[in-house]
């Protein structure tokens, strides 16, 4: 698996999982909620991350965990201004405030790139010890 391919199938399970807890809550009559995006944001981290050192053998190079933190953080800007201005929008706004937006954003941009860098560097430590578990297992 390359850096794209993570970084795609990322997009796909931060999206997914969002549609779905959201409308998992909503069954339930409970509002989405900052706690909901960022389980969605790390639990599509974690899976991916793991996937791809299980599909190469290996974690992230360094270089390759440098693209994929970054590639990671701008997926989630993306997403987070989509919802931003879906949420607007539906709202019945009919003039977009930037300037609130834009800040909102980069505070929770923020928050999620720790997130992100967190949890990457928890997954590779995760990989790490699953592959030494797994060769003191087959050393037996």
């Amino acid at each position: 698996m390359t850096v794209r391919g993570l970084l795609g199938r990322f997009g796909a399970a931060y999206l997914l999982l969002l549609l779905i807890l959201g409308l998992a809550l909503n069954m339930f009559g409970v509002k989405a909620n900052a706690g909901v995006n960022t389980a969605a944001l790390l639990g599509a981290v974690m899976w991916v991350c793991l996937a791809f050192g299980k599909k190469n053998g290996r974690y992230l190079a360094r270089d390759e965990k440098t693209r994929a933190v970054l590639g990671m953080i701008a997926i989630d800007l993306a997403i987070q201004a989509a919802v931003s201005v879906a949420a607007a929008l539906a709202a019945g706004a009919s003039v977009l405030q930037l300037g609130p937006m834009l800040l909102v954003l980069l505070f929770v941009g923020a928050l999620h790139a720790a997130v992100i860098y967190f949890f990457v560097g928890m997954a590779g430590r995760q990989f790490a010890a699953a592959e030494a578990k797994r060769s003191s297992n087959s050393r037996r």
